[in-house]
């Protein structure tokens, strides 16, 4: 029985703490808002899964919850096989779909939770990152910190809450900005 219990603890382990490393790489970046980050990138090939959380600041635990997110920017943590799509694949669909002229926020939502920026586990993905830029894009190109995803009922929000999402999304004119960088 013992041993039983040891190797369910040992199981469960693995599975906490280890949960991506089975289905592929990971790429975090920040566009704004994180259901239209996340709706935006699972609709590619080769992603397995987009999750919607927090990273890039140093607030230890934050929340969805009115300043209790910190100096965190919304962001998506993305799942990929790295045989259907590359790095250098994703980095190009973040600067079609973020306004990478603008800092201080994404759209209608401002501030620097909503400020996007591009997130590196080393030298060759900074070196990616940089090369693919528009030249007018001041998004910064940061090292991967720690990632905290958000509650589940913000994640997949623009299925589950289509409608809603929809009107957000034409009311902040995301789209209509991104067809004016993009053209």
């Amino acid at each position: 029985m013992k041993k039983l219990l040891l190797k369910i603890i040992v199981i469960t382990q693995l599975i906490i703490f280890f949960p991506l490393a089975s289905f592929g790489d990971t790429f975090i970046y920040s566009g704004g808002c994180f259901w239209c980050t996340e709706a935006d990138t699972e609709k590619l090939s080769g992603v397995t899964e987009v999750i919607s959380g927090f990273t890039g600041g140093s607030t230890p635990n934050p929340k969805y919850m009115p300043g209790k997110w910190g100096d965190h920017r919304e962001a998506a943590l993305v799942i990929y096989d790295p045989k259907i799509i590359s790095f250098e694949d994703l980095v190009t669909h973040v600067y079609k779909t973020i306004d990478y002229e603008d800092n201080d926020g994404q759209f209608c939502d401002r501030g620097k939770s909503y400020s996007p920026a591009i997130y590196y586990k080393n030298t060759e993905e900074k070196k990616i990152a940089l090369s693919l830029a528009p030249k007018s894009s001041i998004v910064p190109i940061e090292p991967e910190g720690k990632f905290y995803p958000v509650r589940n009922e913000h994640q997949g929000y623009a299925k589950k809450q289509n409608y809603k999402y929809e009107y957000y999304r034409f009311v902040c004119g995301r789209d209509k900005r991104i067809k004016l960088l993009n053209n």
